[in-house]
């Protein structure tokens, strides 16, 4: 059974603070097998999805609004009750359990394959955490005392040379290495060239994170990961399944049962302004309660993100569809309740998109895009001649390099819904889409200047309790620790934007 075998650890100190003590787990099975502890791993991204996840990244790029007045996370208020969390699962869950598996296994050559798969999980981890972060303790990290913080830039070269070697050493033919069984693969059921495409697109995935901070940089790593492999077809997304019985803290708790949220304005008003159709993906995804007096609309309606007093009607608008077939929202239909997304097929097509427009490749970036989104269509179930109509009738790219640009990230942020996460990257590092601030303003209890989007996630009180002396210089107290400050790869200055364009892309 895949359900996991070992024991939960949670607990609340430090990120560098005994991880001797927390890694000697008297309760946890003495020598866990490696699907077991790998299982374990690859899940912890989807561990308390509201709290990580929808009310920080969800409404940042506004794929779902708040529809809760106590929680003003959509108006850039910090919680850190709920960021820590997340910051928790990591840094005491599923690091401590990566070096569990590495001291088990990995100077075992019969497990060299499974050390470099865990090491292109590893990155993708490190880089998930860092676009919430910024800089974070890194190198020196030994579970058993504090170490400084990193700089991302050094991070990020790290993780290229990790995603680069780890692909390189993965013998896909060696039969006699240990092969997991596929049940316990959680991601690609022990496909090794699955992996191998996951970890470049991964490294394309970065370098066009930093492709205006350091666009030399950006641009080896982008031409290599795309001339070593990456993603292929919609067979290779990266997704985490979560069970029917398990705890499924997802969309549907919070749009269906739980009534938190409802689809964002801004996304919703998105996907009818492209072209003179309603977007075929937008009822698979969307729909009104029945219980609702908007149900059976001709089109649907969604709500203003960043509310202080929300509307009486707000649990009215669209909401996720609960009688969807789409495979992120029902699973398998048996044992999988649903997909939570780390990486889509239809995402890699646009980062090549970009890739050609930045004039790194010789691909075609109008060319592209339109198979980005077909990809996102067919991935989500839209009928072929449906999304032959929509396609040809979205304009080719056209325009400056800027106007292009945002052409294209606008159509990525719709086919990548709904990864809140990598939406919101895309936002802060190049200022598209259109997205729009708090309706009502940014709170006066945040550390986000009036005006302003918000930029990252705080580092958690328990840092400053723990480890001030170890943080960035410049973010090493309460009060310079702000959400306004932009991470690394972030250049855009949203102050300077004019005629709906960017100034700071090429």
């Amino acid at each position: 059974m895949r359900k996991l075998l070992i024991a939960i650890f949670f607990v609340t100190v430090s990120c560098t603070e005994n991880f001797e003590e927390i890694n000697t787990n008297k309760n946890a099975v003495t020598a866990p097998q490696p699907g077991q502890l790998f299982n374990r791993i690859v899940t912890t991204p989807v561990f308390d999805y509201q709290r990580n996840v929808n009310l920080f990244a969800d409404f940042y790029s506004q794929y779902w609004a708040n529809t809760v007045s106590s929680f003003e996370s959509g108006r850039y208020e910090y919680v850190d009750g709920w960021a820590f969390t997340g910051w928790n699962a990591f840094f005491v869950d599923e690091l401590a359990n990566i070096k569990s598996l590495q001291d088990l296994y990995g100077d075992d050559p019969f497990y060299s394959n499974l050390m470099q798969v865990l090491e292109i999980w590893e990155v993708s981890e490190w880089a998930r955490m860092m676009a919430y972060y910024g800089d974070l303790p890194y190198f020196e990290i030994d579970f058993a005392s504090k170490v400084p913080y990193n700089s991302e830039r050094d991070i990020y070269y790290d993780l290229f040379d990790r995603l680069n070697n780890a692909v390189n050493a993965i013998d896909s033919s060696d039969t006699s290495q240990y092969i997991m069984p596929s049940a316990e693969d959680l991601i690609y059921g022990w496909d090794l060239e699955k992996w191998k495409r996951f970890g470049n697109s991964m490294r394309l995935r970065l370098a066009i994170r930093i492709s205006n901070i350091d666009p030399g940089k950006a641009q080896t790593e982008a031409v290599a990961a795309i001339n070593a492999g990456v993603m292929q077809s919609n067979t290779d997304v990266a997704h985490i399944p979560a069970w029917v019985n398990g705890f499924y803290d997802y969309l549907r708790n919070m749009a269906i049962f739980w009534d938190n949220i409802r689809a964002s304005k801004t996304f919703i008003d998105m996907m009818y302004s492209q072209t003179s159709m309603e977007d075929p993906r937008a009822r698979i995804w969307f729909d009104y309660k029945e219980s609702s007096p908007l149900f059976g609309s001709e089109r649907l309606e969604g709500v203003a993100n960043g509310y202080n007093i929300l509307p009486a009607d707000a649990n009215d608008f669209t909401t996720m569809n609960e009688n969807t077939t789409y495979i992120g929202f029902t699973g398998d239909d048996a044992e999988i309740d649903h997909y939570q997304p780390v990486m889509l097929y239809a995402e890699v097509l646009f980062l090549q998109a970009e890739a050609a427009l930045r004039g790194w490749t010789g691909g075609d970036a109008t060319s592209l895009m339109q198979e980005g989104v077909r990809a996102s269509m067919e991935f989500v179930g839209v009928e072929p001649a449906a999304a032959s109509t929509y396609i040809e009738e979205l304009p080719a790219l056209a325009g400056s390099n800027e106007a292009q640009l945002k052409q294209l990230i606008t159509q990525k942020y719709i086919s990548n819904f709904p990864n809140g996460r990598e939406a919101w990257v895309d936002f802060r590092r190049t200022d598209y889409p259109d997205l729009t601030l708090p309706i009502d303003g940014v709170s006066s209890a945040s550390t986000v200047a009036s005006g302003t989007y918000v930029k990252r996630i705080r580092y958690p009180d328990n840092a400053f309790n723990v480890e001030a002396d170890m943080l960035p210089s410049n973010q090493n107290t309460i009060d310079t620790n702000r959400m306004d400050n932009k991470l690394w790869w972030d250049t855009a200055d949203t102050k300077t934007k004019s005629n709906g364009l960017m100034n700071s892309n090429f």
